[in-house]
């Protein structure tokens, strides 16, 4: 990993934190301190208690973890608004498990490293057919298997970047990114994961909508990672998804997509391997059953797998978190999953099986179970667990989470 050093848009992002500070400060009742001073502030509290069993520790782990955003966005200025938010993530009581900075290795990981922590600092110029961003701010594309913010963590993933979003004729939406660094979880403190990437992105989605049955969508991701070049990597891909009304009480949905990705720019490996997800889901008086299969292709010959590096991982393959790296081998993961409501709360429930994409391992199976309920639109409470039964990759692992959330 090179030095750390200071970006141009590390630069901007400084500047803007300095000039939302200096600015709302102001005395005059100019258009823009009246921007400044009609804007909107919230902000959220997240408490969650972690437990975690894995049978390749020594010891089990337990996180109390509390985290506080404040975010603040201004009015409107010729078409211009700042946005500004802080989260702080605080511990209580003691720290017994890794939080990749605290060298408590015999405990197993749970990465959320305390202190504050700058997590979006952006101004964003907005019109009728489209809006460009500058700063650091949260991305989300598509269902975020390749590119998110990875906000089930306390300390949430953004990217310091230029976006422009456009939809030049009704249904079509084309969105750009260019990042220079990426912000990862494991911040504020620099360490082993480190803190921040520096990167040269390229990201390009483009989505097309005939109707709710029919969205297209196609995407081009260009991930260059000084720090990392292993993870450098072109991607294309191609989704369509939609939803109609198979009867009046009956709803399906479905997704289909394709992914090819390719060794990019400084990889010093020369590999190419393909993502494939098939989901298909009925809906019926508020029960949901859904299967799908999802493929992280490997590249056999080079020992590489597809890796989505930048991807709101927690969401896919497993609450247990164990195929975060895409194992040499690949992954076939056939999930079924059924939603609904008991009781008035927002029940999942998943059952994973995961089998390699080479050398037809048997690799384990998982449980996932989520019970939510909201409180008043501003409070919301969560249980959730994860049982990982290992076959031929990783260890046996239970997760156990308990998560109050506040909003203001």
């Amino acid at each position: 990993m090179k030095p750390q050093q200071t970006t141009f848009l590390s630069t901007v992002i400084a500047a803007l934190a300095i000039t939302l500070g200096n600015s709302a400060m102001a005395q005059a009742e100019t258009g823009l301190t009246a921007a400044l001073t009609t804007g909107s502030t919230n902000v959220t509290f997240r408490l969650r208690s972690e437990q975690v069993d894995d049978a390749g520790f020594i010891s089990d782990a337990a996180a109390n973890t509390l985290r506080t955003r404040l975010s603040w966005r201004s009015g409107n200025w010729k078409n211009l608004n700042l946005l500004l938010e802080m989260d702080n993530v605080s511990y209580l009581g003691e720290e017994r498990f890794n939080n990749t900075r605290n060298t408590k290795t015999r405990y197993p990981v749970v990465p959320d490293p305390d202190g504050v922590d700058l997590n979006q600092a952006a101004v964003q110029y907005r019109v009728d057919k489209g809006s460009a961003t500058l700063g650091r701010q949260r991305l989300l594309r598509d269902n975020q298997r390749f590119i998110g913010s990875v906000g089930w963590r306390q300390n949430e993933q953004t990217f310091d970047a230029v976006t422009v979003s456009l939809a030049p004729v009704p249904n079509v939406q084309l969105d750009y990114a260019w990042i220079d660094d990426t912000q990862r979880i494991f911040g504020p403190d620099a360490g082993n994961p480190p803190q921040a990437l520096d990167s040269d992105h390229h990201l390009l989605n483009a989505r097309w909508q005939s109707g709710p049955a029919f969205i297209l969508s196609a995407y081009s991701y260009s991930l260059a990672f000084e720090d990392a070049p292993v993870l450098s990597s072109a991607t294309l891909g191609l989704a369509v998804t939609g939803e109609l009304d198979a009867t009046a009480d009956v709803k399906v949905d479905y997704r289909v997509e394709y992914a090819r990705q390719s060794d990019y720019r400084n990889n010093p490996i020369a590999y190419s391997a393909d993502y494939m997800l098939a989901t298909a889901g009925v809906k019926v008086s508020g029960i949901r059953a859904a299967m799908s299969h999802e493929v992280m292709g490997a590249d056999k010959s080079a020992g590489v797998a597809m890796q989505t590096p930048l991807a709101t991982l927690h969401a896919f393959q497993g609450w247990a978190d164990k195929f975060l790296n895409t194992p040499v081998f690949g992954v076939r993961d056939t999930a079924f999953t059924l939603t609904g409501k008991v009781a008035s709360a927002d029940v999942v429930l998943v059952w994973h099986d995961y089998r390699s994409d080479t050398g037809s391992l048997d690799l384990g199976q998982e449980l996932n179970l989520q019970v939510a309920k909201t409180f008043a639109s501003r409070y919301t409470l969560a249980v959730k667990f994860a049982d990982y039964q290992a076959e031929r990759y990783s260890t046996d692992s239970q997760k156990f989470w308990i998560t109050a959330e506040a909003r203001f």
